[in-house]
């Protein structure tokens, strides 16, 4: 029987340095199209990843989530994007779209529905659109129904790639992955679904990758609560030249299936496998069950054995315990010396040069195991040198000892076919130091992989001897206005900086490389100077003998501009508030998708700051400032606005469960350009918007209203525009008539104040603050008669710990409508062994915290956090080790799974 892991998808997709739950202009972003069904939902989400070229790093994993009301059932990687915003509520998201990057290390998530622009931490400026923000390492992205959160070493970058995305000015993941588009549409109705561009990053060693292209997941819950029996769906995309048949089908899914299959349906079309599965609940790895004992596996080459050392823990039943070589269980010869494998105690295997040995611990009653330790004999023993331009790979074996060829498979991947080549089996009877084989033929883009031919027993067990892609280094351009052009390295090997060319425009630019660096390895930055605006730059590799492109920039202007609307009069004024100066006849100005009459090169040869441009205008109109030049295709949006957005308010009147609409612009409008759209939270806000401002009147003027009646007080009420092509887009104005997120609060020296941050003006009677469920002796109505935004409370000092709630009464039963909790002052310190797999984090100074308040996030190795404890406290001194099976990246300590308390990045 074959035990499915639920490690495999939870390592493979997990969280990386940025991942953690709920811890708290240039170009313009033109809106991806918001109707209100679940599929377009799905494709705004997806449509709004930036491709692995414009993230400047690559995707091991992408995945999708239908969000339903349990976040729960989507795991940890759409949970961390669910609440790392504060202001955003899983009700009001209709999809979540998250892709987790490897190099250089980060994650980005989007999520996408219905409602307001969150404000999470700091801003840092403005593209249309698109609000850009940083707080606790994150970076911050936030529009009307869109959000996008992304962390890691880049990431500014991660969210800047999204709003340019979402303008157009570079492409999306699904515009360059046809394979992941198929795949989402394939398994569209599953609420989770994994996309993996990557099946060699995925670490399932059961799979060949040089056979496998991609494969995509539908789950019909997470991969790691699985809980009685579920039909699942996967889609395999095998490389080219590859025929799966069934049996080599069943074999993937098995390895990627984190239940036990037990039935299995198989579709082909147009070389894609489509296979629908039945699955039962897998047998747990039950690390708490397990003996708690430290075994460690060593090699020795010389006498040919591996030990496994029982160093420390609590002793083993011999009868519980197995022992897996070359994919087989053993006769389990070795073990049965012992009755208990205690401390003190070894187990010698002996090995051939090329082995994979598991010790592992199994509880058949409970169909439980956990594996203590595995060892790929041999993994150091080859070595890789290629010939570029000879297009040639040799691979020597250095081992120490004569080793079988026979026990090796070799494999040339291209995008033309997979060959498996006789290699060491062809050539040599046995391997001896120095013996090597040479593959020809291996261009760029193609992968060689060396593997022992062994079954992949227990699952996961590692085989792969040698992996190597033939890639050409990565460099990416990009402009910082403080800097200029800006050169970042994205290569594993590090290089001569005389191997790059820089082009300016064709032509080789006065500074190279070589004049501002020696070598430059990954992350290094080499700033390449100023160029004007327009210029094009590209970067060739020269030691091929014939260079390759590896990376460009065309220089488009950073502006920020300011577009207003003047009702008075009709019209909109634009402003070039900061930024470049651009060259006027590079501008257009389009209103409705149409050039407006007068155009910036009409009134200004170079467009600078301070400049302005006054068109007429009627309100509803989406305005839109772009940036081209004649010779480059990729248009850039430098402003963007609809026209008077800004021209309604609303009235609640809860005794008559009833909402007033009020137009309040000055200039006449068309109210067939308008929509109302309600939605209740769980209705999923299916249903097209009411066209009632049309129904009630033949033209807007100020004063005009509609009456919504039965408005439950959670509704959420938006004036929508209506498209020319007669769909809906842009939210103009939303209204909710219960005061969600209301209030903030801010720690200042002379204590905490409350700050009320809604657009809708209200009665200060209609709250109240509470402190750990008392009411606190300062009341919004002890300082206001009516709250606008930006209007304050003070309120003193508090515990930490202490949780603040602010209620709105005018229900029967007062709503929450905003929680606080006061952040404890506690440093820590955390200790990584990695001879051991031990981690200890240690409350270092500071406040005491009640054990079931502090939680320990370790990524990627656990995929839920760690208690500190049930009961009791951590005071100064107090620690918490914990037992790791692989290396952590990062560690979070957090209060109540929600507050920071200390980061701690584990170096390489």
């Amino acid at each position: 029987m074959k035990f499915p892991s639920r490690r495999s998808f939870l390592a493979s997709s997990a969280v990386t340095a940025a991942g953690l739950a709920g811890i708290s202009s240039g170009s313009s972003a033109k809106q991806v199209s918001t109707d209100f069904d679940l599929a377009d939902g799905a494709e705004s989400a997806l449509g709004l990843v930036p491709a692995e070229s414009a993230a400047d790093g690559n995707y091991p994993m992408v995945i999708l989530a239908d969000v339903g009301e349990d976040e729960h059932d989507h795991g940890y990687e759409v949970r961390e994007v669910l609440r790392s915003v504060d202001d955003l509520e899983a009700d009001d998201v209709s999809h979540v779209a998250v892709a987790r990057v490897a190099k250089p290390r980060g994650q980005i998530g989007v999520a996408v529905g219905s409602f307001d622009r969150p404000d999470p931490g700091e801003e840092t400026g403005e593209q249309g659109d698109w609000r850009l923000a940083e707080a606790n390492d994150r970076s911050y992205a936030t529009a009307e129904d869109r959000v996008a959160v992304a962390s890691g070493e880049e990431s500014a970058d991660l969210t800047t790639a999204v709003v340019d995305v979402d303008a157009g000015d570079t492409e999306a993941f699904l515009d360059v992955r046809e394979d992941a588009d198929t795949a989402v549409e394939l398994l569209s109705d599953q609420p989770l679904v994994y996309f993996a561009a990557d099946v060699e990053g995925m670490g399932f060693p059961g799979i060949d990758p040089d056979t496998l292209d991609a494969f995509a997941a539908g789950f019909a819950q997470a991969p790691n609560t699985i809980e009685g029996t579920v039909e699942n769906r996967y889609v395999l995309f095998p490389a080219t030249g590859v025929d799966f048949d069934d049996e080599t089908v069943e074999e993937i899914v098995t390895e990627l299936e984190p239940g036990v299959l037990a039935e299995m349906d198989v579709d082909r079309q147009n070389d894609i496998v489509h296979a629908t599965v039945v699955a039962e609940e897998p047998p747990e790895r039950d690390r708490e069950a397990a003996p708690d004992a430290q075994i460690d596996a060593e090699v020795d080459h010389d006498e040919g054995v591996v030990t496994f050392r029982h160093c420390e823990g609590e002793p083993i039943d011999a009868d519980e315990l197995e022992l897996w070589h070359d994919g087989e269980r053993s006769d389990d010869a070795a073990i049965a010396e012992f009755d208990v494998f205690e401390a003190g105690d070894e187990l010698v295997v002996a090995t051939d040069p090329l082995a994979t040995v598991t010790l592992r611990w199994f509880d058949e009653d409970e169909n439980a195991f956990y594996t203590y330790a595995t060892f790929l004999v041999g993994q150091n023993a080859f070595e890789v040198d290629y010939d570029f331009d000879a297009e040639r790979l040799e691979i020597e074996y250095v081992g120490e000892r004569t080793a079988d060829p026979e026990k090796l498979t070799l494999q040339s991947r291209s995008d033309r076919d997979v060959k498996t080549l006789d290699g060491f089996a062809g050539e040599y009877d046995a391997l001896s130091a120095g013996d090597a084989t040479t593959v020809d033929g291996v261009g760029v883009g193609d992968r060689v992989s060396l593997e022992l031919d062994v079954p992949n027993e227990p699952r996961r067990s590692p085989s792969r001897l040698v992996s190597y892609r033939v890639r050409p280094p990565r460099i990416h351009l990009h402009r910082r206005p403080e800097e200029g052009v800006v050169a970042r390295y994205h290569d594993d090997q590090a290089r001569d900086a005389a191997e790059f060319r820089l082009l300016v425009d064709g032509q080789e630019a006065e500074t190279q490389f070589a004049d501002l660096a020696n070598t430059v390895e990954r992350g290094d930055t080499v700033e390449l100077g100023d160029y004007d605006i327009g210029t094009e730059l590209a970067v060739e590799w020269t030691v091929p003998d014939d260079p390759m492109e590896i990376g460009d920039l065309v220089l488009s202007p950073h502006v920020r501009t300011r577009m207003e609307y003047d009702g008075d009069d009709g019209t909109l004024r634009i402003v070039h508030d900061e930024g470049d100066v651009v060259d006027a006849d590079d501008l257009e100005l389009r209103v409705g998708d149409e050039p407006t009459d007068v155009q910036p090169a009409d009134e200004h040869d170079r467009f600078e700051p301070g400049d302005e441009l006054n068109v007429e205008a009627e309100p509803f109109a989406e305005s839109e400032l772009s940036w081209t030049l004649e010779d480059v295709e990729r248009e850039y949006t430098l402003g963007r606005t609809v026209i008077a957005a800004d021209t309604f308010e609303a009235e609640y009147e809860p005794d008559a469960d009833e909402v007033k609409v009020t137009y309040v612009g000055e200039q006449q409008a068309d109210p067939e350009r308008l929509g109302i759209h309600r939605r209740t939270p769980g209705s999923r806000g299916a249903g097209e918007p009411a066209p009632l401002f049309a129904e009630a009147h033949d033209a807007l003027t100020t004063g005009d209203a509609i009456t919504l009646t039965d408005v439950e007080v959670e509704e959420r009420i938006r004036v929508v525009l209506r498209t020319d092509e007669g769909g809906y887009r842009h939210s103009v104005f939303r209204f909710t008539p219960e005061p969600r997120f209301a209030f903030s609060f801010k720690s200042r020296e002379d204590g905490v104040v409350a700050v009320y941050s809604d657009d809708v003006a209200r009665r200060a009677a209609e709250f109240r603050i509470l402190a750990d469920g008392e009411e606190t002796a300062a009341q919004p109505v002890d300082e206001h008669d009516v709250l606008e935004s930006g209007d304050e409370i003070e309120l003193g000092d508090f515990e930490s710990g202490t949780e603040l709630v602010v209620e709105w009464t005018v229900p029967e039963d007062p709503l929450e409508v905003r929680d606080h909790t006061i952040t404890p002052n506690a440093a820590f310190e955390v200790v990584y062994d990695d001879e051991d797999g031990k981690l200890t984090v240690t409350h270092e100074s500071g406040d005491e915290l009640a054990a079931a308040d502090v939680q320990l996030f370790i990524r990627p190795t656990r995929s839920e956090p760690v208690a500190w404890g049930d009961e009791g406290t951590v005071a100064e001194g107090d620690s918490r080790t914990v037992e790791l099976e692989e290396d952590p990246e990062v560690v979070f300590v957090v209060f109540r799974e929600r507050k920071l308390l200390h980061e701690r990045e584990i170096s390489d």
